[in-house]
Parts: C-alpha cells; sequence; structure tokens
C-alpha cells in the first residue's frame, strides 16, 4: 500500500541564464496594478552565462519529497518516449517513487525557466503529454493509498485529476490539492467539485483570493474552508503562511536571513511538507514547521527538488532553529 499518491505534471525544466548587459526590467503601470516585465532586444542573438538542467512538475516534485520525507509515494503523470521522459523516470526510480502513468505518442513537457532572480521568474511552458494523465477511473480505482495530493493540471488532465479525488475520497483517502493560479484563476465556480472532496488545501495568496473573492487572509481563510476543506493555508512568500485547521487559526514566520536563490518548486515544497507531517500524525503545528524548513531549502538553490529534505534533516533543523508558529492571524512581516 502506498502512503500518498501525487497527481499532476511530470516536466522537464531548463533554467537559463543570460548575459545581464542584454536584459532589462521594464515596469509597466497597469490601471489595477504595477508589472514588471524582462526585456530582450529584438533581432539580438543573447549569450547564455549559465543553463542548468533539471526535472520539475507538481507531480515529481511532491511524489520527491513524499518519498524523501519517508513516505511511500507514488506520481500519477503522463510522460513522452523521448529523452525528457526517460530522465524523468529515471529520476523517479532514483528517488523511489513509483510511476503510475503512461508513456505518451506526445512530447513531455517542459519549462524554460527565464533569468530567475529570487522571486523574480518568468517560465515558458510547454504542455504536451500532460494534457492528458492517461489513466482510467478503473486503474486509479485499484491504486491502494492512503492520500491522494493533486497539484496543477492543465487540459483535461484536470477533469481526470478531480474525478480521482473523488474516488479517493469516497474509498477514505486524505484529498490534498495544491492549486496553480491558472486554475484559481477560473474561480469557485470551476473548481468546486474538487474543493468539495478536499481535506487539504494549500495555495498562494493571490491563488486564493482569486477563489475565495476576500482580501483579508481571515476572510479567505474562512471562505475556502465553507467550500469544503477541513484544513486551509494561505502561503504568503516571505511573510510566512496561515492555517485554519479544526477550527484554530495559525501563523508561521520562515527564518530570518534566508536567501531566495530561485523560488521554482517551493509552494510544491511547502505543500508537501505539510501533508507529509500530517500523514505521519504529526499535528498541524510541527507540520507547518516542516513545510517552512522544506520550502526554505529549496529556495536555497536551483530546482524544484534539489534541496528537498528528510525527515531526519527536517528534524534537525526545527530543533536546531525552531520556526515560529503563532496561534491567530498575524499579516505584519
Amino acid at each position: 500500500m502506498l502512503d500518498v499518491v501525487s497527481v499532476g505534471r511530470a516536466v522537464y525544466d531548463l533554467f537559463v541564464y543570460t548575459d545581464k548587459a542584454s536584459t532589462e526590467i521594464i515596469r509597466v503601470k497597469h490601471p489595477r496594478e504595477n508589472t514588471e516585465h524582462i526585456a530582450y532586444p529584438t533581432g539580438a542573438k543573447i549569450l547564455i552565462e549559465r543553463a542548468c538542467f533539471d526535472v520539475g512538475g507538481g507531480a515529481t516534485n511532491t511524489a520527491t519529497s513524499f518519498s524523501r520525507l519517508g513516505l511511500r509515494a507514488g506520481c500519477v503523470s503522463s510522460v513522452g518516449k523521448d529523452f525528457y521522459g526517460r530522465q524523468i523516470l529515471e529520476c523517479l526510480k532514483r528517488e523511489r517513487v513509483r510511476f503510475i502513468g503512461r508513456l505518451s505518442s506526445e512530447h513531455t513537457d517542459f519549462s524554460i525557466i527565464l533569468d530567475s532572480k529570487g522571486h523574480d521568474r518568468t517560465i515558458l511552458t510547454y504542455t504536451g503529454a500532460g494534457s492528458s494523465l492517461g489513466i482510467s477511473k478503473k486503474e486509479f480505482g485499484r491504486l491502494n493509498a492512503r492520500c491522494v495530493f493533486v497539484s496543477s493540471t492543465t487540459g483535461s488532465a484536470f477533469s481526470e485529476a478531480a474525478s480521482f479525488a473523488a474516488a479517493a475520497r469516497k474509498n477514505g483517502a486524505v484529498v490534498a490539492f495544491n492549486p496553480s493560479t491558472y486554475l484559481a484563476k477560473k474561480g469557485y465556480s470551476f473548481l468546486k467539485g474538487i474543493l468539495g472532496c478536499t481535506d487539504i488545501l494549500v495555495l498562494n495568496k493571490e491563488e486564493a483570493m482569486h477563489v475565495s473573492n476576500e482580501s483579508e487572509v481571515s476572510g479567505m481563510l474562512s471562505r475556502l474552508s465553507g467550500y469544503g476543506p477541513a484544513t486551509v493555508i494561505v502561503t504568503d512568500g516571505a511573510k510566512g503562511a496561515y492555517a485554519l485547521a479544526g477550527g484554530s487559526f495559525f501563523s508561521v514566520r520562515p527564518h530570518k536571513g534566508v536567501k531566495a536563490f530561485e523560488t521554482t518548486g517551493a509552494g510544491d515544497a511547502f505543500a508537501s511538507g505539510f501533508v507529509a507531517g500530517m500523514l505521519r500524525n504529526s499535528g498541524v503545528e510541527f507540520s507547518l514547521k516542516l513545510a517552512v524548513c522544506n520550502a526554505e531549502s529549496v529556495i536555497s538553490h536551483f530546482g524544484a527538488h534539489n534541496l528537498l529534505l528528510s525527515w531526519r534533516e527536517a528534524a534537525s533543523i526545527i530543533k536546531k532553529r525552531p520556526v515560529k508558529v503563532l496561534s491567530g492571524i498575524s499579516e505584519k512581516g
């Protein structure tokens, strides 16, 4: 029996760092918000100072995290019969993650992360094989897992994932859901089916605003909890995260002085850290601490899972450098 199955995309990532003299940050004023854009000169050949390759995607990131945290993990996804797909499968095998999916005739999903600097990143993403999970309800029904973790999906893969989540919940499994901004922008009416069978919901503040139509964190948590999830967590970058669990509100603060080298995969690390803690019966407060430490480790290096923590590593960090968890909601940094 598996402890947890991660459902979502498997992606091959290319991190590109270009010649700084060739790029420029342009700030654009918008009626509702100010935005920043990375600009490249047209018609130019721009030198790449450094390129890094890594396996990514919500399903592979979280499955790897669960495995390192001592859980028996599976990954439900779809990859192509190409070089990228082989790299993903080899990575999952090394991480002791059971691949439960299909080999597609389409190309494997891939992303290009451009000039990622701390929290600033622009991602070009291609969805091929990942547009469909390619596993039937019957096949999924035969999976015996205590928890189903659904990450961001697109196309028919989302309706498949939502259907799997509902079936898993009916069979007594815990369902965790970590949507992307893409899904959150579609709003509650689009997500109400999967939210209704979700036990643990983890999303960032921007996503929470889109789904709840609330502007204050306390309002977001209460509204989102009312949609079905017993536990709701809203992350807020360097300010930490806020949770509503068992009728109680919590705030968690990150360690001071942690330098963000690259933030890709931070959300996956946080969400999987929290869910792993809960599956190991560690309680809400310890699980929040575990989530923070896991995310901080990931952002200190490039790649979405290169520095995901083991259970022993996380416990050691928490003991040596306590993470502060407060009762109630405080949005002060």
